[in-house]
């Protein structure tokens, strides 16, 4: 993954939030992905301008402690998030 491409938003969808969790759905194409709390932090940072090495750097500075696990997390959740055709990557 190349982690300098902005992540972008696929239009139609549609959050649900509940106790820091997020559900991504799409009410017509029937699909759906249950963020945890991490990828509901992901999901709140993207923006249509964000690349994954921002939001990376981002949580980064949030959660010092957690530096060593961010950058695998991060790119986990996008590529759900992709393979599934809720964002894509430009």
């Amino acid at each position: 993954m190349d982690i300098r491409k902005v992540i972008h938003l696929n239009d139609d969808y549609f959050i649900e939030r509940s106790d820091g969790h997020i559900t991504v759905y799409h009410p017509v194409l029937t699909t759906s992905v249950h963020l945890d709390e991490t990828g509901a932090l992901v999901w709140e940072l993207c923006n249509d301008r964000r690349t994954v090495a921002d939001i990376i750097s981002i949580l980064c500075r949030i959660y010092p402690e957690n530096v060593a696990q961010i950058e695998a997390d991060v790119k986990e959740v996008v590529i759900n998030l992709v393979e599934n055709k809720i964002v894509s990557l430009k």
